[in-house]
């Protein structure tokens, strides 16, 4: 049997883009500082960060910016692609985009532990209304529409950090939900997600702490992350890729 150091390094993935929001700033300082080798053997950034984000538009089975949006979007990329098609690559992650799990698993839990009771028609509208509210997903059901080869996942932006900025809201009926707990709300988005062609990627449980909070030792690293409970480090990219990566393989 070869010993770690031996083992052959896994094939790389097909042609792969992230397309995401300013989370995807994390990925790539994953790939800089070397935490993820063998990702792919073709991979590109796409996407904008802050108010440019929403200046997109789907039209002719591609996602063109607006023109303010243009200049930033060239920069993240870097290969001059300014217009991303949903045949360009053989798969595409959406990474944050803007879908966040605080605004949907905290108050969901919340509802669950307090003994609220939501019949099947209920859960599969507010998951629905949920995925559906963001034009990130249904750009994602676009492609998987216009190319059904395609193999386009959805990570959805990760819970907020413990302990770091000030939070609009809290969930306190939420704290200390089991992996179970969090296993079946997640449910609900899986099966939703399955009837549109699209996989969902969801944040490692091993990150979450006190039932919907992010570790603290995954909080964002730089000088403007001290109170920023929504962005990640390096390190949870690269978890989060790693299991991408896993979901590709198997």
């Amino acid at each position: 049997m070869l010993s770690p150091v031996e083992q052959p390094a896994p094939s790389p993935l097909p042609s792969l883009c992230i397309f995401g929001d300013s989370h995807i700033a994390s990925v790539k300082l994953a790939l800089d500082a070397g935490l993820l080798p063998y990702l792919t053997d073709h991979l590109e950034f796409w996407g904008a960060y802050g108010p440019a984000f929403r200046q997109f538009e789907y039209q002719d089975q591609a996602v063109h910016p607006r023109k303010e949006a243009e200049e930033m979007v060239a920069r993240i990329n870097g290969n001059g692609r300014l217009s991303l098609r949903c045949d360009d690559f053989a798969a595409y992650l959406f990474y944050g985009a803007r879908l966040r799990s605080a605004e949907f698993l905290p108050p969901m839990l919340s509802t669950l532990r307090q003994g609220g009771h939501l019949s099947a028609a209920v859960r599969q509208r507010v998951t629905r209304r949920f995925l559906e509210g963001r034009k990130s997903y249904r750009i994602a059901q676009q492609f998987v529409r216009a190319n059904p080869a395609a193999r386009v996942t959805f990570a959805p932006a990760p819970l907020l950090t413990l302990g770091v900025g000030q939070p609009e809201k809290t969930w306190p009926e939420a704290e200390g939900a089991t992996p179970e707990e969090r296993a079946e709300i997640r449910s609900w988005l899986d099966r939703e997600a399955e009837r549109d062609g699209i996989t969902l990627l969801h944040q490692p449980d091993e990150t979450i702490v006190e039932g919907y909070w992010t570790d603290p030792r995954y909080a964002a690293t730089g000088p403007e992350s001290a109170d920023d409970p929504v962005h990640k480090s390096p390190e949870f990219a690269a978890l989060m890729l790693t299991r991408y990566r896993e979901m590709q393989a198997g």
